[in-house]
């Protein structure tokens, strides 16, 4: 499909560039590996990865799917009318520029990231089973906080506060009992289980 290719051409323009511009110091672990318990939560999943080419820049990928809860969909959805929303993200994916304050071996503590994703969606008004997909391309900057509780381990934790920005999307949907657009604006708080190595 056209926009995996377009990811992957710019996840490998990101780890050349680094490798040749900033060179390789030291750095103890290079791949970070994450996942998302507040995706599982949402009957979903999600896996993150990224590859340290400076002691403080990483580049990465996300790969995500969830169906949110009645309670959430106000938080991403704007619905006019009479509809019972049901919405499952079928596929999320998304590189991503990882940027740390300080630089240390085994890179930690408050960061800032950019990733730049594309989803589908699949809407469905439950009163008359009405489904249509929703696709759309976003950035999202982030700040966070990534901490080894252990000295000597491997396992960290990582915290961020999100917002996402659409940026081209499939504009308003169209059903019998209303319509359904994206906000403009959806901020929200990630919590990653990650291992490094």
């Amino acid at each position: 499909m056209k926009y995996k290719r377009i990811l992957s051409v710019l996840l490998w323009s990101f780890l050349i560039i680094g490798e040749v511009v900033l060179g390789q110091e030291k750095i103890k672990n290079k791949w970070y590996l994450e996942l998302e318990p507040l995706q599982f939560a949402n009957n979903g999943w999600s896996v993150v990865g990224h590859y340290a080419i400076h002691n403080q820049l990483h580049i990465g990928s996300n790969l995500f799917a969830s169906t949110l809860s009645e309670g959430l969909n106000d938080w991403v959805w704007n619905t006019n009318g009479k509809i019972s929303l049901q919405a499952q993200q079928k596929i999320g994916v998304n590189v991503s520029i990882r940027y740390f304050f300080k630089a240390h071996p085994n890179p930690k503590g408050w960061l800032v990231s950019l990733p730049l994703g594309w989803e589908r969606w699949t809407l469905t008004d439950l009163e008359v089973a009405e489904s249509q997909d929703y696709r759309f391309w976003y950035l999202s900057p982030r700040i966070g906080y990534l901490w080894f509780p252990f000295t000597k381990a491997r396992f960290y934790l990582i915290g961020e506060a999100i917002a996402i920005l659409p940026i081209q999307t499939n504009g308003v949907l169209s059903y019998s009992n209303g319509n359904i657009n994206i906000r403009s604006l959806i901020p929200f708080p990630s919590v990653g289980l990650g291992i490094s190595f």
